[in-house]
Order: structure tokens, then C-alpha cells, then sequence
């Protein structure tokens, strides 16, 4: 009777988690940050076709790291959770609070039981009447969900961005001034050929559909980076 293979759990959970950091880490930075007019969304981004960053609902946007196709299914599962939400109850009801709980677990059950685990980051902004109800989640590769309050990055982010963001005061800046903040920051390390900066911004006080996409801004350069 031969032995079953066994492999040790812990060493197991630590070899998936260390392969999914190592894919997202290879990805480009995700920014979402509060400004006084909303919340500014940039991502950057190799593919002129390809968005890292969408509209789910009324007041919230979703942005991805890692394997584009991965978080892709995720967004469009997210759009779907969102609609069948407002349609049993209200609009109203629909909260990044609630979306990222159903997302959390939908990535912490394939971290465990999938072949592979995802290789992914999100992102979920969601705005409020002031900045103080601003919410910006953010979801790992296994499931982990953190709140952050008015700033957050995900992807290859330069080292010490959240501390100089959080020390300019960007949600007392206008949408334009931290647009510019953090495309100035990112251009200091991701400044590649084929390279630009996506933008989205969740405007502050519409009633429907805060969602507004901006033009994208190159980033120049002379290399070409993974999406």
C-alpha cells in the first residue's frame, strides 16, 4: 500500500502566496487617492485597448493589478453583484463595503482551492458626500481586505509613495492638482516608451453615475512594461 503524498500546509500557503506577490509586484502601479472634488483613480498601463480601471456602480470604480484577465472576471462578476443588488433593493444599497466582503471571499476560496491562485490586486473606490465618507478598499491575492481611508496603491509602487501622498494633503487639492501629483510621483520610476497614465475620477456630488474617464497622459521613456 503506498504512502499518500503529503505536503505541509504551511509551506504550501506560503509558496502560493509568494508566487501570486511575485506577479502583482511585476504589474504597474494602481493609485486611488481622495481629492476635495472626488476620488482620482491612475493606473498605469502598456495597452491602448486593454482598462485597468471601470465603472461598477453609481459611486463605485474598480482597478486591477497583475494578470489582466484575472481581475477582469472579477470586475465583470462585480458589475453583475452590483445590478442584481440595486434590482432587489435600491441603488442606495449598493456599497464598495458590501461588493468587497462577496469579492474577498471569492478570492480567499480559489487562494485555497484552486490549482492556481490568482495573480491579482484591486482596488475599490467609493465616493462619498464629503471626504470623510470616502471609502477605498483594497483586496489581495488571498482574500485580504483592507480599508484605507483617503489613500491607496497596489501593483509596483514606488517606494515611500503613500507616506509623501498622505503628508501633501492631496484630499484638500483639487482633482486636477492630485491628478498631477501623482502622475509627477509615478515618473520618477515608470517613465517608459508605450507606457500611460489611465485616468478615472469618481465626481463628488452626482447623484448617478460618478464615473468620468479622463484622456490618458503618456509617460515616455524608452521601455515597454508588463500591463
Amino acid at each position: 500500500m503506498s504512502m499518500p503524498f503529503y505536503i505541509d500546509p504551511e509551506q504550501l500557503t506560503k509558496d502560493r502566496a509568494d508566487f501570486s506577490r511575485r506577479g502583482v509586484s511585476r504589474g504597474l502601479p494602481v493609485i486611488a487617492a481622495s481629492s476635495a472634488e472626488g476620488i482620482v483613480i491612475i493606473a498605469l498601463n502598456s495597452s491602448t485597448s486593454l482598462m485597468k480601471i471601470g465603472e461598477v456602480h453609481d459611486r463605485i470604480a474598480f482597478a486591477g493589478a497583475g494578470k489582466f484577465h484575472e481581475y477582469e472576471a472579477l470586475r465583470l462578476a462585480a458589475v453583475r453583484w452590483a445590478d442584481t443588488r440595486a434590482y432587489q433593493y435600491s441603488r442606495r444599497d449598493v456599497s464598495a463595503s458590501s461588493l468587497a466582503n462577496a469579492l474577498a471571499h471569492a478570492i480567499g476560496e480559489a487562494f485555497v482551492s484552486a490549482p492556481k491562485p490568482l495573480e491579482i490586486a484591486l482596488l475599490l473606490p467609493e465616493v462619498g458626500e464629503h471626504v470623510g465618507d470616502d471609502r477605498i478598499f483594497s483586496l489581495s491575492f488571498d482574500g485580504s481586505l483592507s480599508d484605507h481611508g483617503t489613500f491607496a496603491a497596489i501593483g509596483g509602487v514606488p517606494e515611500g509613495l503613500a507616506s509623501r501622498a498622505l503628508g501633501a494633503d492631496l484630499d484638500k487639492r483639487g482633482a486636477d492638482e492630485v491628478i498631477d501629483f501623482c502622475i509627477d510621483e509615478l515618473s520618477h520610476t515608470h517613465a517608459h516608451a508605450g507606457t500611460h497614465a489611465e485616468i478615472g475620477v469618481l465626481r463628488r456630488g452626482v447623484a448617478l453615475r460618478a464615473f468620468e474617464r479622463h484622456t490618458p497622459r503618456d509617460m515616455g521613456g524608452k521601455e515597454r512594461m508588463k500591463l
